[in-house]
Formats: structure tokens, sequence, C-alpha cells
């Protein structure tokens, strides 16, 4: 107890939030069991991924967290929340430390967003703070397992100076809008196949919760879409910049 205690102090870790957590954890395997899910501890396609993935561990904390998710855009220090509150990460947080990024100014492209996860926000005297806070490497599980996903065309003008053969052509993109809250701009087909992909996946995920004993048992389509969604995750997780 002494040595699991004192690992947590070196790397800036509640041990009693560890244990609380443990606790929920089991208390909800056994609630999931009972419902007929397969236990956690039994090797299987529902426990391929292991326990050490952490492409998956921060699409589950996303799927479970959401709404809480925040965004910041380059050279931004504060992050804005769905409900447009200003909140920075809390002074607490390990994320908060000097030494890690989410304590600087946004340093993302100009095109680009930083998206954070937190567990609760926390109303100070000049702002709001953010507890329980992760950095969301990718904004797929966003895109893929949360709120809902809409899709339209969108065209623009070439740019200035631009080689298109004449002035009347237009540049064609998509534009992915989740809750109406962020909205993503991409190549239609990219943004077409991660709307069918998000569907097959929903479709999946109300099969499963509906008769979690035929868990295994998903059509050939929603279990190509499951096992796709493994490769996604991973790949963007694998993609992102180094911090």
């Amino acid at each position: 107890m002494g040595a699991l205690s004192g690992w947590c102090r070196q790397n800036f870790l509640n041990f009693s939030s560890l244990n609380m957590i443990s606790d929920l954890r089991k208390n909800i395997s056994r609630e999931l069991e009972g419902l007929g899910f397969p236990p956690c501890s039994k090797q299987g396609y529902h426990n391929r991924n292991g326990d050490f993935n952490p492409a998956f561990l921060q699409a589950s904390i996303c799927a479970g967290l959401y709404p809480n998710v925040a965004y910041r855009r380059q050279n931004d220090v504060n992050f804005s929340t769905m409900t447009n509150q200003k909140a920075k990460v809390h002074l607490g947080s390990v994320n908060a430390v000097k030494s890690q990024p989410m304590s600087r100014k946004c340093q993302v492209a100009e095109n680009e967003a930083e998206f954070i996860v937190f567990g609760e926000l926390v109303k100070g005297k000049a702002m709001f703070s953010m507890e329980h806070t992760t950095h969301l490497v990718s904004p797929l599980p966003l895109l893929l397992l949360c709120g809902q996903l809409h899709i339209r065309p969108i065209q623009f003008a070439p740019p200035a100076g631009s080689t298109v053969a004449a002035p009347s052509c237009t540049i064609q993109k998509a534009l992915l809008s989740l809750d109406e809250w962020v909205v993503f701009i991409g190549e239609p087909g990219t943004a077409s196949a991660l709307v069918v992909l998000r569907q097959r996946l929903d479709s999946a995920f109300s099969r499963i919760t509906s008769d979690p004993y035929n868990f295994t048992d998903l059509p050939a389509m929603e279990k190509d879409a499951v096992d796709t969604l493994s490769i996604v995750l991973n790949s963007s997780h694998k993609a992102a910049p180094k911090r």
C-alpha cells in the first residue's frame, strides 16, 4: 500500500481517487454482467483490445463524458465548452503543470482545434475551471461516438491566384456538424464514409444493448464497422503529433 501511494505521489495522481475509480469499475462490471454482457476479465472478441490501448481508452472516456468537451484554437489560452463558457484547466490538474502543453497558449495549426474532455466544470471567482481533464488526441471519437452528426455539401470560391481552370469553378467540400456546436470541413468522400460508418456503429450499439447475450453475433456489416472503428481510432492516435 505504501509503495502504491508513493507511486501516485510521484506521478501526480490521487491515491484515494484511484481507489474510488477501481471500486466503481468493479461495481459497473458486475452490473453489466448481470444484464448479460460478457465478463471483462475473460478473453474474447469483446476484450480484444486489452486494458492498455490508449486510443480506445480516450475514445471511451470521450463517449462516456460527452458533452463535457471543450476546444480552443491557435494562440487561445482558455477553452470554450458546448455551452459557450470560457474555461481553463483546474490548477490542481497535472495538465496545468507549466511543462504541459495545455498550460500554455494553444500551438495547433490555424485550421485546427485542440480538444479536451473533462469530468466537471467548477465556477470560480473569475471564470470556470475544468476538473478531471484529458487531452483528446484526435476528434474522431467525437465524430464516431458522440452526439448527433450531420453532413451537408459546401462550396468555396477558388483563392486568388489559384490554378483552377476558370473563375466560375468552385471547390467542393463537405461540412460535418456535431450537435450544431463544432464544425469540421473535409473531402466529400471522406466525410460521407465517416457518416456511413457512424450509422452502422449506431446500429451495432443498439443491437448489442438490446440483446447483450448475443454480443458477438452481429451482422457482417455491423461487425465490419466495429472492426473498422478499431483500425481508425488506432491509426488516428498514432498519426497525431507527439506532445
